[in-house]
């Protein structure tokens, strides 16, 4: 019988009621890792939280606006007390709802881009550390995107982009301070994945033009996204730090 990469360990996955985030805590839950699920969504991530429960773990969701500091620090100091401690970190929450040109993105747009897809990102690592340094070990796994890599993605607005760009450099700051404490920091940057967020965006000609940009001729499903994320919460991982890893079919060549 194959041994399980997570077992034991106790994990916080932001974002975790739908899309990469459920795909990451039930591919946890098979993995041996206790979860807690941060989100907003009330209803999916208690839905979820069963889900994993049911794979013989500790699962339990907590709803967090994870771009408010008392919300943020409230969770993982209750998340420690319910699995015993934090040893992983996946920050899924983000997103966008719309295409749009730079030109006509609105300043509160903009702000409430940086806020969900960079502050949250700032909040959460911050608040986490220190759980994983009374440990001395842990991972902070930090869900960047092809649009934060290069503008010539094209895919995805300018705000969403700026941010997650920023959130891969940000990584590497925490990486490099982390690192003497047994703790790895790393950003995944996926492409168009086929979420439930990304099939309402989707139209079939942009669909068409996606899959016709990428080598391997289709879209992302989660759970491919996912198998690198567990990777990363591996001790598989242990001396990959500050890195980028692009899962993205092939779609930019950097």
């Amino acid at each position: 019988m194959k041994d399980k990469r997570l077992e034991g360990k106790h994990a916080v996955i932001t974002g975790g009621a739908v899309g990469i985030g459920r795909a990451t805590a039930l591919s946890f839950g098979e993995e041996g890792a206790h979860v807690v699920i941060a989100d907003l969504d009330r209803e999916h991530a208690k839905e979820t939280a069963a889900e994993v429960s049911a794979k013989g773990v500790k699962a339990r969701a907590f709803v967090t606006d994870v771009t408010a500091r008392l919300d943020v620090e409230k969770m993982f100091s209750e998340a420690a007390e319910f699995m015993g401690g934090i040893d992983i970190l996946v920050t899924c929450a983000g997103g966008y709802t719309k295409y749009g040109r730079f030109e006509d993105i609105e300043e509160d747009e903009w702000d409430r881009m940086i806020e969900l897809n960079l502050k949250s990102v700032y909040l959460c690592c911050k608040a986490v550390i220190p759980f994983m340094k009374e440990r001395g070990w842990g991972r902070i796994i930090n869900l960047g995107s092809r649009a934060g890599r290069s503008a010539s993605a094209g895919t995805s607005p300018a705000h969403y982009g700026s941010a997650k760009g920023a959130v891969s450099i940000l990584t590497q700051y925490i990486a490099k301070e982390v690192g003497p404490y047994g703790i790895t920091a790393n950003t995944i940057a996926p492409s168009t994945t086929l979420t439930e967020r990304v099939r309402k965006l989707l139209t079939p000609e942009k669909e068409e033009m996606f899959i016709a940009d990428c080598p391997l001729g289709r879209l992302a499903e989660p759970d491919e996204i996912t198998g690198v994320i567990t990777f990363l919460a591996s001790d598989e991982s242990r001396y990959i730090t500050g890195a980028t890893i692009d899962v993205n079919g092939g779609r930019l060549m950097l």
